[in-house]
């Protein structure tokens, strides 16, 4: 499995769902999961940076909620 720095976190703009893909997707057209809307993976804005430093508690609860685009999903 890849390491989590891979990957960056965003969320779909029809569903709110978070979602998870490799930093390789960014740029590229994906089907939301959850609700199959098509969205571009977008780097990380400086917000999303900020906000990177939560603690270890709040991002295992965001990771219990977020859904993980495999490059094996395209």
């Amino acid at each position: 499995m890849a390491d989590d720095n891979s990957f960056v976190s965003f969320v779909c703009v029809s569903c709110s769902q978070e979602l998870e893909a490799p930093r390789d997707l960014i740029g590229q057209t994906v089907e939301c999961p959850s609700c199959g809307a098509r969205l571009v993976v977008m780097p990380p804005d400086d917000e999303q940076v900020a906000n990177a430093s939560s603690s270890q508690s709040q991002v295992d609860a965001m990771k219990s909620r977020t859904i993980r685009i495999e490059l094996g999903d395209l």
